[in-house]
């Protein structure tokens, strides 16, 4: 026999604007980040800097778009900070002819190489490898923590200045 359904917490309705409600949450993300950093735990100081990230970006997406809209929500629904910001991408970029050039800059860049999409879950889970046929968990350290932190910083500054596309 099933015991009583309890829910935790309470759920606000009828955000008037969740484009600064996201940045709300990417800060909040990004203290809790540094935090944690500050007492050593990288991993999952780590987690909350990319955690952070996505927020923002999505902050700056429903700062563009309607958020209401179905297509828009099922877009920034997934973790993948690479998707979100091709995406991204997409709708501030007018000109689709350079939207290639604007994300190789981006990643290259802002991101400075590292693809932290794929970080959401190797922080967070040990992961089955098929070459050594074991599972494996990533390692980090003050200086990974140290790289991530500045990549949120210039990837806030670019997002300050995304509007700048759309001409």
């Amino acid at each position: 026999m099933a015991g009583p359904h309890i829910s935790l917490g309470r759920r606000e309705h009828r955000l008037s604007d969740v484009a600064a409600e996201y940045l709300v949450l990417a800060q909040q993300d990004e203290q809790v980040g540094l935090l944690l950093i500050r007492q050593g735990q990288y991993r999952h100081g780590i987690s909350f800097l990319v955690q952070a990230m996505e927020k923002y970006v999505r902050s700056t997406i429903f700062g563009l778009v309607n958020p209401n809209t179905e297509y828009f929500r099922n877009r920034t629904r997934t973790h993948d900070l690479d998707d979100l910001l091709d995406f991204l991408i997409e709708i501030a970029c007018a000109n689709p002819a350079v939207h290639a050039q604007v994300r190789e800059q981006l990643r290259d860049f802002v991101l400075g190489g590292i693809r932290f999409g794929k970080l959401h879950n190797d922080l967070r889970y040990p992961a089955f490898s098929m070459r050594y046929q074991s599972y494996s968990l990533l390692s980090v350290s003050r200086q990974d923590a140290d790289l991530t932190l500045e990549r949120l910083q210039t990837l806030k500054r670019f997002l300050k200045d995304i509007h700048q596309l759309r001409r």
